[in-house]
């Protein structure tokens, strides 16, 4: 079935007048180059250095469907578009969220998976999130997320700290200097899973909003946008996307595989 499906791709890919792109790339060369971004659980290390996570067992699913083998190449959040658009891999899989601010910098695909935005707070009491909408509360959040968006809008009293990368925020909070982190699900959930009995909490409330992620490429790759949005549409209808997500983020049974357990860090 891969070769199949492998040859039938090279063969509209060698058929199309357009100019070789990512798709074709990766065919001609053999190996399919991804970019993602180190935050558990969507891509963190095991203790031998593995890399493991919810992107990663995508990326791997897209590059075998190919017939091809997986070059992952991990970077900051901050940079993974800079490496796409600089022609360093031709798909960036990192649990990006679709926005018109990352529209006007790539293509992006249909949403693979979706997430909600929630916040998790230092406390060793429930707390709901209107009671954090205070100057005395400070928040952290990652640049040009939806999450920082969302939380400005919806807490407009509280202070916000603003960093370039979700490891930058996560240890403000673990510091202290920020009382509490706005990010997409599992992140809250398992801030408040892998620290000390009562450390952190999730808000409770409805969330901040929801995001739909998705896979990211360089402007005028037709061929690669045509081919993930079939994919996606494929993957979801075996299973396997949905299956994959559940396992990865709606629970934490993989963080066994995971020991000391270090996310985004």
């Amino acid at each position: 079935m891969k070769t199949i499906l492998a040859g039938l791709v090279l063969a509209v890919a060698t058929a199309s007048p357009v100019l070789a792109g990512g798709l074709e790339d990766a065919l001609a060369r053999g190996a399919l180059r991804v970019c993602t971004v180190e935050a558990a659980p969507f891509a963190l290390r095991t203790s031998g250095g593995e890399l493991i996570g919810h992107e990663v067992d995508i990326a791997a699913r897209l590059a075998s469907d190919l017939g091809l083998t997986l070059d992952l190449k991990a970077s900051s959040g901050r940079e993974v578009l800079n490496h796409l658009n600089a022609g360093e891999c031709d798909v960036a899989i990192a649990a990006l969220a679709i926005d018109p601010g990352r529209l006007v910098q790539v293509w992006m695909t249909n949403p693979y998976a979706e997430s909600e935005i929630r916040i998790v707070a230092s406390s060793k009491a429930p707390i709901r999130v209107g009671q954090l909408n205070v100057p005395d509360t400070a928040i952290g959040i990652v640049t040009g997320t939806l999450a920082a968006e969302l939380a400005r809008r919806t807490l407009p009293e509280a202070t916000f700290r603003e960093f370039v990368d979700l490891a930058g925020a996560q240890r403000a909070l673990d510091d202290g200097a920020v009382n509490a982190l706005a990010f997409k699900e599992p992140v809250p959930t398992l801030t408040v899973a892998s620290s000390a009995p009562q450390r952190y909490v999730v808000a409770s409330g409805d969330p901040l909003g929801r995001t739909a992620d998705g896979f990211a490429l360089r402007k005028g790759d037709t061929n690669m946008l045509n081919f993930l949005n079939g994919w996606i549409s494929a993957r979801k209808r075996d299973g396997f996307l949905p299956s994959t997500e559940a396992y990865w983020l709606k629970g934490l049974d993989w963080m066994a595989r995971v020991k000391p357990l270090t996310p985004a860090r």
